[in-house]
């Protein structure tokens, strides 16, 4: 599956975007928005197109901030798979 084929697919959970402007989207907000309120197979297809480490890197990067838009219980459940999946990118 390819970036653009993925924004697509979700493009429900990006309402407030302009429509115009998905494909210019950074990957740090796809995977903010698609950890914070996408299914799991969302976040799978997310995996299968960015690569596991990328999708980690790219959380802990937003989890270590100051402040975050992730949602405290996402944090936490993803801190716990990314320490057992890709150990190396969290904290």
């Amino acid at each position: 599956m390819t970036r653009k084929t993925l924004i697509k697919k979700y493009r429900t959970l990006f309402w407030y975007f302009d429509q115009a402007k998905l494909d210019r989207m950074s990957d740090a907000v796809l995977v903010e928005f698609i950890l914070n309120y996408g299914s799991w197979e969302a976040f799978c297809d997310l995996v299968k197109t960015l690569g596991m480490h990328k999708v980690a890197k790219l959380f802990n990067t937003q989890r270590t901030k100051k402040r975050t838009n992730l949602l405290p219980e996402i944090s936490y459940f993803f801190k716990l798979f990314f320490k057992k999946h890709a150990p190396q990118h969290i904290k």
